[in-house]
């Protein structure tokens, strides 16, 4: 499989999505994580002709839970994908689900929103650090391979690519550098909306945000960090989400993925 996410990020090269170097940063990271990532619906049952892919990274670290968070998470998410499912593109938007503590994980790749995962007790529980960075690199690498897939099948893609997070990184193997490097490749492309949430202290998280490339008008930040908040910014994300997949955000780096 690995070889033949190489093949992708060498078609998405040659198509001028990325750069080559850019290209040798994807190939050079590509573990188990990424090869599940980049899994998704099968070519042969899609019947949309064209698509947005909505990639999810969602933090699951110690803090959430310490600030009593993870209800309104498991809420938030929930009625996000209420929102996708009751939407006229509800037919033409694949859902990728990660979540990240101490380490990054993939919920599921990109499935239809009926089939998508609804967070529970049983699957989303706080605990550990923050490894940000390696979930922002893992999951755009993975967005970028399954994307190249369905474009070289002739079918027309966006990428919606967003985190949430309360915390800044802490232990990732990637570099805020790393990351920067990847997001403004793609947000050349002009086929990747890129966007960051952070629920805390705004200076910081948009410090962080502008140091991994993602642009200010992506950058959303709720300084109150209370259940009933963040239940809105989930709100804020699937509003935005169904705008882009309707086109009416232009991807690159002037999309201003949260204006009203």
């Amino acid at each position: 499989m690995s070889t033949a996410l190489d093949d992708l990020f060498k078609s998405a090269a040659h198509a001028g999505l990325i750069s080559p170097s850019t290209q040798s940063l994807l190939s050079g990271h590509l573990g188990p994580i990424v090869v599940a990532g980049a899994a998704g619906m099968a070519l042969d049952d899609i019947v949309a002709t064209d698509l947005t892919l909505v990639t999810l990274l969602i933090d699951a670290s110690s803090s959430i839970a310490a600030t009593g968070l993870e209800q309104a998470v498991r809420d938030g998410q929930n009625a996000l994908l209420d929102a996708f499912a009751a939407s006229r593109e509800a037919d033409s938007i694949l859902v990728a689900l990660w979540t990240f503590d101490g380490a990054h994980r993939v919920v599921h790749s990109y499935v239809p929103v009926s089939d998508a995962t609804r967070l529970d007790a049983s699957n989303y529980r706080g605990s550990g650090s923050t490894v940000l960075y390696d979930a922002w690199r893992d999951g755009l690498a993975a967005n970028v391979a399954y994307a190249q897939q369905l474009r070289d099948s002739g079918t027309p893609v966006r990428s919606v690519v967003v985190v949430i997070t309360d915390g800044e990184d802490t232990g990732s193997a990637a570099r805020a550098d790393d990351c920067r490097r990847l997001s403004e490749d793609l947000l050349r492309s002009e086929q990747f909306v890129l966007a960051f949430v952070g629920v805390g202290q705004e200076g910081t998280f948009r410090k962080v945000a502008k140091d991994m490339g993602v642009p200010d008008g992506s950058v959303a930040v709720c300084s109150s960090a209370t259940p009933a908040a963040l239940r809105k910014v989930f709100q804020m994300v699937s509003r935005s989400a169904i705008r882009a997949s309707q086109g009416l955000i232009a991807p690159g780096g002037g999309a201003g993925f949260f204006a009203p």
